[in-house]
């Protein structure tokens, strides 16, 4: 890879009920929720819509789980995930309101046999064990014009 080529971001919500979690099963592979940003949404904004999108669910990012990367240099792929750690009411369940796509709570036992892309089962079971220990603060969008 070289300086011209494209990073893609990816922001995502972590949603753990109890001993489950919210993932959206595809044809292939299983999701967290979440999406590209769109130009000018913060992280934050971008779990909030995507899940609501894909699930239906009303989420309220809390911190920062885990950021990762998921490159393919070969392929010409370099994927950068921010997964915010997110809160929903107790007894909210997710619907099936995006095509192709069929969320779910899932018990964190059987994380271990689905395909999760990116594979990221282990470390979603890690932090889930942590508890909020295992967290860095969501700031959200801290811009502010100069002082003029």
């Amino acid at each position: 890879m070289d300086d011209q080529d494209t990073i893609s971001l990816r922001c995502s919500a972590l949603v753990l009920r109890r001993d489950t979690v919210l993932l959206c099963r595809r044809s292939d592979d299983w999701v967290l929720p979440g999406g590209t940003p769109r130009h000018g949404e913060s992280v934050g904004a971008c779990v909030r819509r995507e899940t609501r999108e894909e699930t239906g669910l009303a989420v309220h990012p809390a911190s920062v789980a885990f950021v990762l990367d998921a490159t393919n240099a070969a392929a010409g792929h370099h994927l950068m995930e921010i997964v915010l750690s997110a809160e929903t009411e107790i007894d909210a369940e997710p619907a099936c309101v995006e095509a192709g796509l069929h969320p779910e709570f899932v018990p964190l036992e059987a994380l271990a046999g689905l395909g999760m892309r990116p594979p990221i089962a282990g470390h979603i079971r890690a932090f889930h064990a942590g508890g909020r220990r295992r967290t860095a603060a969501y700031l959200g969008n801290v811009w502010r014009p100069a002082p003029r």
